[in-house]
């Protein structure tokens, strides 16, 4: 009996192992609106707050995205750039701009506590007059 027992334990155990998600991981998706209307097309990227853990990126686009990121809290970068209809002379393109203010991506303030779960929906609104703290 107790041999039975240990070996349906081993079972339990195992197929915890191989079933569903990594719990390490989840999947967020969410929505980013930029002055109420969503965010036509950018990145979001989440960044361990610790630095202890690997970032994670995904694409937005019609402000939706869908990212599997390690669990914790992170900080939350979000960029998007658009044409500014200058010709960048080196590489005969287009020159682009990243037109979200610095308080959303390189001084982002933006936090995520990312749970271990299934499904986890973080939205962010944002707001293109917003400044840094400490800038008039």
């Amino acid at each position: 009996m107790k041999l039975i027992f240990c070996f349906i334990l081993l079972a339990l155990s195992i197929e915890g192992c191989f079933h569903g998600t990594d719990s390490n991981e989840s999947e967020v998706s969410g929505f980013i609106k930029l002055d109420g209307k969503p965010l036509p097309e950018g990145t979001i990227t989440f960044i361990s707050a610790d630095n202890t853990t690997h970032s994670a990126q995904g694409k937005i686009q019609d402000g939706e995205y869908v990212v599997t990121v390690p669990v914790g809290k992170k900080r939350v970068e979000i960029h998007a750039s658009r044409w500014t209809g200058k010709p960048y002379k080196k590489y005969d393109i287009m020159e682009t701009e990243q037109y979200l203010p610095a308080i959303y991506n390189e001084q982002s303030q933006l936090t995520a506590d990312v749970k271990p779960a299934e499904d986890v929906q973080i939205n962010f609104e944002l707001d293109s007059s917003a400044q840094s703290p400490g800038r008039d």
